[in-house]
């Protein structure tokens, strides 16, 4: 726990400690009063640590910037406690610049007792919904657990006028699936979070060469459900940004099938890769408050199958992504990812298949809203941003958190 402090205080790299009250820190050189004497001047390179009563908003000599107020632990690490994203650490000697915050409110919400860090929105009852960095860094300590429930909906449609048999005759294709999906996730031991989905989908199809030809099918049916690992390997510093890694299995409970040339309107029914698929992967959180930047890389590896008397291994993909997200207040974030990825040709029965590699990319904006004190609602559309990456489509998720 931070250790208490009665007023500002200061601890020099000379191994000095002054108690008094900051009354400047700008361009590097801070101004404190001490109890005893005259106000003395230090330059910032010089501080080991620095503890304030009050929350200030710091600029660093990177350029990022945060608030909150400067705690010293027991083992002499100096740490912030932000007001939407908990506590990291930070060295007085990075500090550029501070200035003092009035907001009222402000001083008993940093005041407040805080989790183990990294703690990006673990506690999430004085902090701001930080559902954006699901997936990017550890977000439940030990013992906590958290339920999404996840719904999913896509519309695809495509279409034609027929000439030949009429003005006014159309051929079409059309599909729509909803897809609901629970996920548990839970802090384990250390800085280990775990968690494991289960997705059901119901796809609905129609395809129209004419009036006199209408032809539908639908299904409800399991899909691939998955199960994954995150380790915050690295905490957040005034020189780098958190790094957490990531391990992701994928089991082809889902539906796949490879149509006949004349059935392949029923491609839709397909709800799974097929294939057994592991996925490690490497992510970044970069706090500056009130905004936050994320972003991951990983590469999924894919094992061959033989479906539908075809010897299929689909091509392995490497995917990445970059986000930014911002805490308006403690119930409201907004947060916004760019993804692409690039597969490589499937290979059926040996044989490269020319052609078959994809390049999805795509952009996702979202919405974090606190209901009640354990109760998030996500709402998020995702846009295609080219012919691979599909229509766009909309998510909603809602997530309860247990202590």
């Amino acid at each position: 726990m931070p250790s208490a402090a009665p007023a500002d205080t200061l601890y020099t790299k000379a191994g000095d400690i002054i108690s008094g009250k900051l009354l400047t820190f700008q361009d590097g050189l801070c101004l404190f009063k001490t109890r005893y004497g005259a106000p003395i001047t230090l330059q910032g390179k010089e501080l080991a640590a620095l503890v304030t009563e009050d929350s200030y908003r710091m600029t660093l000599v990177n350029g990022d910037s945060a608030s909150g107020r400067l705690v010293r632990e027991q083992d002499g690490r100096n740490r912030m406690q932000t007001i939407s994203f908990g506590t990291i650490d930070i060295h007085a000697d990075a500090i550029q610049a501070m200035t003092r915050i009035f907001e009222s409110g402000i001083k008993d919400e940093v005041n407040a007792p805080q989790a183990r860090s990294p703690s990006f929105g673990e506690d999430g009852v004085s902090k701001a919904p930080v559902d954006f960095l699901t997936g990017s860094t550890v977000l439940l300590a030990p013992g906590k657990m958290e339920l999404e429930f996840g719904l999913q909906y896509k519309h695809t449609r495509s279409s034609h006028s027929l000439m030949n048999v009429g003005y006014f005759q159309m051929s079409a294709q059309e599909a729509r699936q909803l897809e609901l999906a629970t996920t548990v996730r839970a802090g384990l031991w250390g800085d280990v979070e775990a968690w494991f989905t289960l997705p059901f989908t119901h796809t609905g199809i129609e395809q129209i060469s004419s009036n006199q030809y209408v032809r539908n099918a639908s299904q409800w049916a399991l899909g691939d459900v998955s199960a994954g690992l995150q380790y915050q390997w690295l905490e957040e510093n005034a020189e780098r940004p958190a790094l957490s890694l990531s391990l992701t299995l994928s089991a082809p409970t889902g539906k796949k099938r490879y149509y006949a040339p004349d059935d392949t309107w029923l491609d839709p029914l397909s709800n799974g890769t097929g294939h057994w698929s592991l996925a490690p992967g490497i992510a970044f959180v970069r706090s500056s408050d009130p905004g936050m930047l994320f972003g991951g890389v990983n590469y999924r590896f894919s094992r061959e199958r033989t479906i539908d008397g075809y010897r299929i291994h689909p091509g392995d993909g490497l995917s990445a992504y970059l986000g930014v997200g911002f805490a308006l207040n403690e119930r409201l974030s907004l947060g916004s990812r760019l993804s692409l990825a690039h597969y490589r040709n499937m290979q059926v029965d040996g044989q490269a298949v020319a052609g078959s590699g994809k390049d999805p990319l795509d952009l996702s904006l979202s919405v974090s809203y606190r209901l009640f004190e354990r109760w998030t609602l996500s709402p998020q559309v995702t846009f295609g941003l080219n012919e691979e990456a599909g229509p766009a489509y909309l998510s909603l998720r809602m997530n309860r958190r247990f202590q």
